[in-house]
């Protein structure tokens, strides 16, 4: 269904402005979710702010899709969480959030 249709069909439609965020508040948000101090996960918050642009939507499906791809994965024997930035530098990701999300929908 388009957005066109709903609105065609008068079903009330609420538009949500997200504004971008900093790279500081990537950089708060990935350290927060794997529990390591900022200045640990620099290279880690570099490369998702410069990959994302800081669009939240793109920052939480990235970090999925890096997990899920064991670009980010928890290390047992580590006790602490890995990254391979370098890989992570090299994906591609696409233009709009909206195919990130649908993919991750199809998956």
């Amino acid at each position: 269904v388009h957005l066109n249709e709903l609105k065609n069909e008068k079903v009330a439609i609420t538009n949500i402005n997200i504004t971008d965020i900093s790279k500081e508040v990537v950089s708060t948000l990935i350290s927060d979710v794997i529990n390591m101090p900022n200045s640990l996960t620099e290279s880690l918050s570099d490369v998702v702010y410069k990959k994302t642009g800081g669009n939240v939507l793109f920052v939480i499906q990235f970090l999925n899709s890096i997990c899920d791809e064991g670009l980010l994965f928890y290390s047992f024997d580590d006790k602490g969480w890995k990254w391979d930035v370098d890989a992570i530098e090299a994906k591609e990701i696409p233009d709009e959030v909206g195919v990130l999300l649908s993919r991750k929908i199809r998956q």
